[in-house]
C-alpha cells in the first residue's frame, strides 16, 4: 500500500503548462527551467513514482521525447555534447512548441481517461483516530518501551487491523485485533506459569482459566491482574466468541471501540509483562528507574524559565 500526495497531480499540470508561459516569450534563455522541469517530473511519473502510468505511458513518452530534442536542440552543443549557454534574444520555433502543446493535450485527455478508473480511495477519520496513523502508523498506540516486549507478530496484526478500520472493514480489523491480543496473551501466561505453552493447550479459555488460578495463589512478587483478566473475558465474550460464527460480523463503529479496548489490553499486558521481567531482575528495574529520574532531570532543564527583570528606564 501506498500513501499517494494528492499535490503531485497538480505539480505534474503546472510543470507541463509553465512551457506556454506568454511572459517567457519564447526567449531561449526563458525557458531552461520550464523544460528541465517538465522532463524531470514526468520521467518520475513514466518510472512510476508517485503513480505507475498504464495506458496513458506511451502519450506520456512521446511527450518527454519531444521535451527532450528540444532541450538537446538549444541547451546542447552537437559537438561537445556540453551544455551551452544561449545568447541574445534567440526564441524557440513556435511550430515546435505547437507541436509540444499537442502532445501534452493527447496525454492530459489520456491520463484523464486512466486516472477515472485508477484505484484511489479516500478514506474518513474513524473516531479520534486520522486515516494516516491507522494505515500507517497503527503501532505508536504503544510506547517504545512497551513495543519491545509486544511480539512482532501481534504489532504486525495491529497494524493491519488499523488498516482495515481505515478502509471500513470493520470485521475484518476485529478479527486482527483479537489476533493481536491473543498473541500477547500468550506471551503474558508463559511469563507468569513459567513454562511455554504446548500446543494442545494453545487455547484462549485455557490461558484465562490458569491465569486465574496464579492470580488466586499467595504469596509476594507480581502476579496477573483480576482487573485485566475480567476485561480479557469480556472480550471473548462480547467479540471473539461471537465472530468465530461466519454469519457474525461487528460494524465499523464497534471496531473502533475494540481498537481502543485492544490497545488498552495490550498496554495493561505489556506493563506487567515488563513489571514482571523487573522482579526477575532487579538490577534491570533499577537501571529503568534511574533512566526515568535522567529523562526528567533533563526535561526540567528544559523547561527552565529566566525570572530577571530588566531595569526600569
Amino acid at each position: 500500500m501506498q500513501h499517494l500526495n494528492p499535490y503531485l497531480f497538480y505539480e505534474l499540470a503546472a510543470k507541463l503548462h509553465a512551457l506556454f508561459d506568454s511572459s517567457t516569450q519564447n526567449r531561449v534563455g526563458d525557458m531552461f527551467a520550464p523544460l528541465s522541469e517538465a522532463q524531470a517530473l514526468l520521467d518520475g511519473w513514466i518510472k512510476g513514482d508517485p503513480f505507475a502510468l498504464e495506458s496513458s505511458k506511451n502519450d506520456a513518452t512521446r511527450l518527454l521525447n519531444k521535451l527532450g530534442g528540444l532541450f538537446n536542440k538549444y541547451f546542447i552543443d552537437p559537438t561537445s555534447k556540453q551544455l551551452k549557454t544561449p545568447t541574445g534574444e534567440d526564441r524557440i520555433d513556435t511550430h515546435e512548441l505547437a507541436l509540444v502543446a499537442t502532445l501534452v493535450a493527447k496525454f492530459e485527455h489520456a491520463l484523464a481517461a486512466e486516472l477515472a478508473q485508477a484505484p484511489v480511495y479516500a478514506a474518513k477519520k474513524r473516531g479520534i483516530y486520522s486515516t494516516y496513523d491507522l494505515i500507517e502508523n497503527a503501532y505508536q498506540c504503544f510506547s517504545a518501551e512497551m513495543r519491545e516486549v509486544i511480539p512482532e507478530a501481534a504489532l504486525t496484526e495491529f497494524n493491519v487491523a488499523g488498516r482495515a478500520l481505515a478502509f471500513g472493514l470493520g470485521t475484518a480489523s476485529g478479527m486482527h485485533l483479537l489476533r493481536a491480543v491473543e498473541i500477547v496473551l500468550k506471551k503474558y501466561y508463559e511469563l507468569f506459569s513459567g513454562a511455554s505453552v504446548a500446543k494442545t493447550e494453545r487455547s484462549y479459555s485455557i490461558y484465562l482459566k490458569k491465569l486465574a488460578n496464579l492470580a488466586d495463589e499467595e504469596g509476594t512478587g507480581v502476579r496477573p491482574d483480576k482487573r485485566l483478566l475480567q476485561m480479557l473475558a469480556q472480550i471473548k465474550e462480547h467479540y471473539r466468541n461471537p465472530l468465530t460464527s461466519p454469519d457474525q460480523s461487528i460494524t465499523t463503529e464497534q471496531a473502533t471501540s475494540l481498537f481502543a479496548l485492544s490497545t488498552a489490553i495490550i498496554t495493561l499486558m505489556s506493563e506487567q509483562i515488563i513489571d514482571h521481567q523487573n522482579e526477575k531482575e532487579p538490577g534491570k528495574k533499577a537501571k529503568n528507574a534511574l533512566s526515568k529520574v535522567t529523562e526528567a532531570a533533563e526535561d526540567d532543564e528544559e523547561d527552565s524559565y529566566s525570572f530577571s527583570q530588566k531595569k526600569a528606564g
